[in-house]
């Protein structure tokens, strides 16, 4: 043999072993995936977010891409509004027959639960408390939506209502700054107009310039003047079911809070509201900018949002102080605003949705949501950063008498209106339509009061009748 044909041989034996080495490797690997179970398949739920609000849309998505990144068998798919208004889109989303297996921003939340709407969180609270810290959440963001052992939604965010004032104009006038303790029961509506008096001053010809007050009232805030003096708008029925069966409209309460309001109006002239003075917001004399701008002694009816949203632009010293009480009220009340997150009653994915739900609503959440949110969170671990915001912003308050401020209403604090009465937006146009006139002073309060317990009367008798589903 020559030595080219030897080295031809070896080279085919060469290649007829790498062949043979190939072919095994190829059907070893074959069998190994056989013998490996298949990879799980991961588990989609969808998320409904307000896009309407930029940043804080984009702050949930960042959110949900972490909440991914922990827990890579679950798909979140985000759903928006697109184009619609959030609450029409939920709605069309359940009429469709494609309902989001989560959802947040309040709402009409005891709606939602009277439509079958919401799961409840109750056994998988109860099964996870010790990682969802109960202790944790502020006491009225954590009732608001209980009902006995049932939970209808997480809280997410909570804040109360609260009477604001510029400190300048209080020393100015030579007037103690109120507590911001609300266990300090001291801050009724008779001293307020006291200081109302001492703050209002006027125009040569007789119009106010500075007004004492800006009460501040839409929707149902104007609820907040009856709860104040002790009355209510419904009976004990309403907040314990969400279903009203009796309009407490026409009471000596409500007659006291509505008539106390019109006279510092009308009568005594120290304070203004949107039917007695400009409701352009784009102008200076809006009430509410009076206020921000300098213009008036104090404000009352709002949550943190009217000064969270210019804390760089107003240039006064303010404090916060408990809603007044007057009348028969033993207590200071706190309108709260809470905010949930909720499970769908329809998901096929609960467990799922209950583990980004306890994600969203966690304390390391919550403190990077007051990064860059206007509302304080439902959890005291995570409030920090707010109350400090708060504080440096006010110039007037210490971060624990802001602290101090922030707890007292939750602790005194009843949920808003429209996210416990069922079928809210139905009240809403009975009384709307009538409240106005007690503001604007057309008609006298009593009147106006028992129309509208009239008309809701009716209105209750038709939508539900013995006031049960």
């Amino acid at each position: 043999m020559s030595w080219t044909a030897g080295k031809a041989t070896r080279w085919l034996s060469l290649a007829f072993l790498a062949t043979m080495l190939a072919v095994f490797l190829v059907t070893a690997l074959i069998a190994l995936t056989l013998l490996l179970p298949p990879a799980a398949a991961k588990t989609t739920i969808t998320v409904y977010l307000r896009e309407s609000i930029p940043v804080e849309y984009e702050w949930e998505k960042r959110m949900i891409a972490e909440f991914e990144k922990k827990n890579p068998d679950i798909d979140v798919q985000i759903v928006t509004e697109a184009g619609s208004t959030y609450d029409a889109k939920l709605l069309t989303l359940w009429a469709t027959g494609n309902p989001p297996d989560v959802w947040d921003h309040g709402g009409t939340v005891n709606t939602y639960l009277y439509n079958g709407w919401l799961l409840d969180l109750g056994p998988y609270i109860r099964r996870d408390s010790a990682e969802i810290n109960i202790a944790d959440f502020f006491p009225a963001a954590w009732r608001a939506y209980r009902d006995g052992d049932k939970q209808w939604g997480m809280p997410f965010v909570s804040v109360g209502s609260f009477m604001w004032y510029n400190a300048d104009l209080l020393d100015a006038a030579g007037l103690q700054s109120p507590s911001p303790d609300w266990n300090d029961t001291g801050w009724t509506w008779q001293r307020v107009q006291e200081y109302a008096r001492k703050l209002t001053t006027y125009k040569p010809n007789g119009p106010i310039d500075r007004p004492g007050l800006v009460i501040i009232h839409w929707s149902y805030l104007d609820i907040q003047y009856s709860w104040s003096f002790g009355g209510d708008w419904f009976d004990e029925t309403a907040w314990r079911q969400g279903i009203p069966c009796r309009p407490t409209f026409d009471t000596p309460a409500n007659r006291e809070a509505y008539q106390t309001m019109v006279d510092m109006l009308y009568r005594q002239r120290t304070a203004i509201t949107f039917e007695n003075t400009t409701t352009d917001y784009a102008s200076n004399l809006y009430p509410t900018k009076q206020f921000t701008g300098g213009n008036a002694g104090m404000a009352v009816g709002e949550g943190p949002w009217l000064v969270m949203g210019q804390l760089d632009s107003i240039k006064f010293r303010w404090g916060m102080a408990p809603f007044p009480r007057g009348g028969q009220a033993k207590n200071y009340v706190s309108m709260v605003y809470t905010d949930p997150w909720m499970i769908s009653s329809k998901t096929k994915n609960p467990e799922a949705a209950w583990r980004f739900v306890k994600f969203i609503t966690s304390a390391e959440v919550m403190k990077e949501y007051v990064k860059i949110g206007n509302f304080a969170p439902a959890r005291r671990s995570a409030v920090l950063d707010y109350v400090n915001r708060l504080s440096q912003a006010s110039r007037h308050h210490t971060a624990a008498e802001v602290l101090l401020a922030l707890a007292g209403s939750q602790e005194y604090g009843r949920e808003a209106l429209d996210h416990v009465i069922v079928g809210w937006p139905d009240f809403f146009q009975e009384i709307q339509g009538r409240m106005p006139a007690i503001w604007g002073n057309t008609r006298s309060v009593p009147v106006v009061l028992k129309e509208i317990d009239e008309a809701v009367s009716n209105l209750i008798a038709r939508k539900f009748g013995t006031g049960k589903k």
